[in-house]
């Protein structure tokens, strides 16, 4: 069927093509053309729609609408792009070159998920002998990057042995690691002491605080020695003792004692207690500084009743636990009123 409308419709068409070339006038050979070609364009749309795939027939409205718009505007070529092109086109197999897809396999999942720890696996005695013994560069760079969950002033020793290492890599990680903690405290410190002259004057007591506390975060984590240790020692007592003059806290004040301690100034340390006290520090609290500068002081005999005031839970095996058991040990009455 399909064939007697191609016949048909072409016959149509071959012969609004020569009432062109051969009819006498022109407005004659134009309307010749116009009534066979109009005559055959519902002829070979009907007969593309059926050479048409199936969802491409429907719905038969629209398609047959738009064949006939095609070939109604394209009289001739119309007809031999739509065969070749449109159909040909959609009734051929796709080629599997054009598609930019790549196939692969689905993977297989681990038996077991990598295990996350809370906490770093190794303690610093353990990266510490790490890198002190093992042969292995890999495992001593390793060693390095397992402190960056760490507290820095743990760090810190790991990475100035590291810094001695044979090789390249491991004293340049150990390098930048120390640089940028110090790089990342001066930074602050910089920007803080730029905008303390432009701060009101209730403002500036917390810019030295925090200023004491960055310059002694410094010193406390050792990522400075020598006399650059004693310039950031001076300038986090200066800080610290501008902000005490605004504002008195518990923390300040303890900070100001550390500070003193750690420059050897027992005298001021002791009248810096004393002012800490006054402002309602508890005594539990300074209790462990007082034992330090009586040991310091070389008066021995007052640091088991001053360790005795102390009366917080202190977690066991830790530092101030061991210096209160070896201080205070515990008598054999003691211990007869502890068993049940």
């Amino acid at each position: 069927m399909s064939r007697l409308w191609w016949t048909v419709a072409l016959a149509l068409e071959l012969a609004s093509v020569v009432a062109v070339m051969l009819l006498e006038p022109a407005w004659l050979a134009l309307l010749g053309y116009a009534v066979l070609h109009a005559a055959a364009t519902p002829m070979l749309a009907r007969a593309c729609w059926h050479l048409l795939p199936r969802r491409y027939r429907l719905p038969v409205n629209r398609s047959m609408q738009f064949l006939q718009g095609m070939l109604l505007l394209m009289p001739l070529v119309g007809a031999i792009g739509l065969l070749w092109g449109l159909v040909g086109a959609l009734r051929l197999p796709r080629s599997r070159r054009s598609l930019s897809l790549r196939f692969v396999g689905v993977p297989e999942l681990p038996f077991q998920p990598p295990q996350v720890f809370p906490t770093p696996p190794y303690s610093s005695g353990a990266l510490r002998q790490i890198l002190r013994f093992s042969d292995n560069p890999l495992k001593r760079l390793k060693a390095v990057m397992a402190t960056r969950h760490m507290p820095v002033h743990e760090s810190v020793p790991i990475w100035q042995i590291a810094l001695k290492d044979r090789v390249d890599d491991v004293r340049l990680l150990a390098y930048a690691m120390l640089d940028g903690r110090e790089k990342l405290l001066t930074e602050r410190i910089q920007e803080i002491s730029a905008e303390l002259d432009e701060l009101p004057v209730p403002r500036r007591a917390d810019a030295h605080r925090q200023l004491a506390g960055c310059c002694w975060e410094l010193v406390y984590n050792g990522l400075v020695q020598g006399a650059v240790r004693e310039h950031w020692l001076n300038a986090a007592r200066q800080h610290a003792e501008l902000a005490l003059a605004g504002q008195r806290d518990i923390a300040l004040s303890v900070l100001h004692v550390r500070i003193l301690l750690a420059q050897d100034a027992l005298e001021e340390a002791a009248q810096a207690l004393t002012a800490a006290a006054a402002t309602g520090v508890a005594a539990s609290v300074l209790a462990p500084w007082h034992a330090e500068i009586a040991f310091r002081q070389r008066r021995f005999a007052e640091i088991p009743a001053l360790l005795a005031e102390d009366q917080r839970h202190v977690e066991q095996g830790s530092a101030q636990a061991e210096v209160r058991r070896w201080w205070c040990p515990v008598t054999e009455p003691a211990l007869q009123e502890q068993q049940p």
